[in-house]
């Protein structure tokens, strides 16, 4: 089938393509642990994979700048550093995301092609296939629909799957998505108006019972044309544990810290890990001065990079997909989450 037709495709069909796919590829897919939680990991059988889920707690982005990774380690060759780079990704397949994790990757794709070319993170992205299924049923914290990253995308994927109960509705995003359906035989029939209809039914549904609203074209307005009252800011700031939560569990987050660890024989790694804007040190220069060493200063410059106009100009969307982490993880009492201060600036206008 070519790329971007719409087909049918039984559940089982589909999971019996996975299976043979794992027997040569790394699938990762959301499973079901001891406790209930939900967590995406590597499979070793397509019976692991649970459909009872909305989103894992944590950000897939995880899956293409780990938390804490190897740059590259080093030695010493008489008075000449040598450098030896980590060993290359091998091919995998992540399954089941849902559609504002994989906006976030959207978003992580340009700014990882910004300035330069991060080749650690585009080794990991190029060889990851990704296949997103549209959500039905939405957690009361999301709010995909208000930043367009959800319930279900247009582009973006390489296949996306709408649960119709007995069959998946399989759109082809990619020619990677194509391969993978042909390579591993799963059988395609092309999609009838009845099966869109009930597609669009299931994914109005989703849209109607979503409870938090984060309009943010007013917000957009308040913080470009700095409207905001510096009073707001100052109680924000108050309110502000400084945690750095909101910013780890966030899909379009990318700030990260560099370090090296020497040891006593010359050798040495170099490592890249996860890091806040909202941490009192973020910004501190090696002067000693900082910035914004106030917690309001960091708040602000946090929903600036957010929804001003000028990042939404740079990067063509908001700093947000509404996956609604943040509401989840914010330990002020949820007043600082996305939806919450949206809420604030508009109202205080």
């Amino acid at each position: 089938m070519q790329v971007s037709a719409k087909a049918i495709v039984p559940k089982t069909l589909f999971l019996e393509g996975l299976a043979r796919c794992m027997k040569k590829t790394e699938v990762i897919a959301p499973v079901k642990m001891k406790g209930g939680d939900i967590t995406f990991e590597p499979i070793s059988n397509v019976r692991q994979i649970t459909f009872d889920y909305v989103n894992d707690h944590d950000p897939l982005k995880r899956f293409f700048i780990p938390a804490r990774e190897e740059l590259f380690s080093y030695h010493f060759s008489g008075n000449k550093p040598v450098a030896k780079s980590p060993p290359q990704p091998k091919p995998r397949v992540l399954f089941g995301i849902r559609s504002c994790d994989l906006q976030g990757l959207a978003h992580m794709d340009g700014f990882f092609q910004g300035a330069f070319e991060d080749q650690l993170y585009w080794q990991r992205r190029q060889q990851t296939l990704t296949i997103s299924l549209a959500c039905t049923e939405p957690l009361d914290t999301c709010f995909c629909i208000c930043c367009n990253g959800g319930p279900w995308l247009e582009h973006g994927f390489d296949l996306q799957l709408t649960d119709l109960g007995e069959t998946f509705l399989v759109e082809i995003g990619s020619a990677a998505g194509r391969r993978f359906l042909e390579e591993w035989h799963v059988p395609c029939q092309s999609a009838k108006r009845k099966d869109l209809q009930l597609r669009q039914e299931l994914m109005q549904k989703c849209d109607e019972k979503m409870i938090p609203t984060a309009y943010l074209a007013k917000a957009c307005i308040q913080i470009t044309n700095n409207r905001v009252r510096e009073e707001l800011w100052d109680e924000m700031g108050a309110e502000c544990f400084s945690c750095g939560g909101c910013t780890h569990v966030c899909p379009c987050c990318t700030c990260f810290d560099v370090y090296d660890c020497p040891q006593e024989d010359g050798q040495g790694t170099r490592y890249r890990c996860w890091d806040s804007c909202q941490y009192a040190g973020f910004t501190r220069e090696a002067s000693g001065h900082n910035p914004r060493a106030k917690a309001k200063e960091r708040v602000k410059r946090r929903f600036y990079h957010k929804l001003s106009y000028a990042y939404i100009q740079q990067d063509g969307h908001p700093g947000c997909v509404g996956c609604g982490r943040c509401i989840t993880v914010c330990q002020a009492f949820n007043q600082l989450d996305v939806p919450a201060v949206v809420k604030r600036l508009r109202r205080d206008g």
